[in-house]
């Protein structure tokens, strides 16, 4: 069975040194908008997913809390593994001993584009997702490890492609 991985890069949150630490940097208004409307896309798309893990930090957090609350994931594990600059392929390695089809990753840039990257084995940067920005990554069927290159880019959408097509 493949297996998916949803990366989706945090909302528009506010501007760095407006709050004591960059942990706490929350959505803007406009932020929780405009991602509330991209979540609501990718259910249409039917990328439902069978959990959802996020960074702590409050920005990824409530983009994760946001689609909880609509439905695209039934539960939310809040991960340390998944805060800027920290190696996500752990607990990527730990999630292959668990039964799921499509996993949802909320979290940071570069961070993300580099777990992508690195999964479908080019080199770091080959791509970038904007702020509630989505990749979509197949794993190959029945990997016992995680190696650079187990990975199929299916969908690499920005907010604006996606809120494109909701009419």
């Amino acid at each position: 069975m493949a297996r998916e991985l949803l990366l989706i890069r945090h909302g528009i949150a506010v501007e760095r040194g407006s709050t004591a630490t960059d942990e706490e940097r929350a959505l803007t208004t406009e932020g929780r908008a405009r991602t509330r409307q991209v979540l609501k896309r990718l259910l249409r798309l039917e990328l439902n997913c069978d959990s959802l893990l996020s960074s702590p930090f409050i920005r990824a957090r409530q983009t994760a809390e946001l689609a909880l609350q609509l439905g695209l994931g039934d539960t939310l594990n809040v991960r340390d593994e998944l805060a800027p600059s920290q190696d996500p392929l752990p607990l990527l390695q730990e999630l292959l001993a668990e039964e799921w089809k499509r996993v949802a990753l909320f979290g940071h840039e570069p961070d993300l584009s580099q777990l992508a990257s690195h999964l479908l084995g080019c080199s770091t940067n080959s791509l970038q997702l904007k702020k509630a920005g989505v990749a979509l990554v197949e794993l190959e069927p029945g990997l016992p490890q995680l190696e650079p290159g187990n990975g199929q880019l299916k969908l690499l959408l920005s907010p604006k492609v996606l809120l494109e097509g909701k009419k």
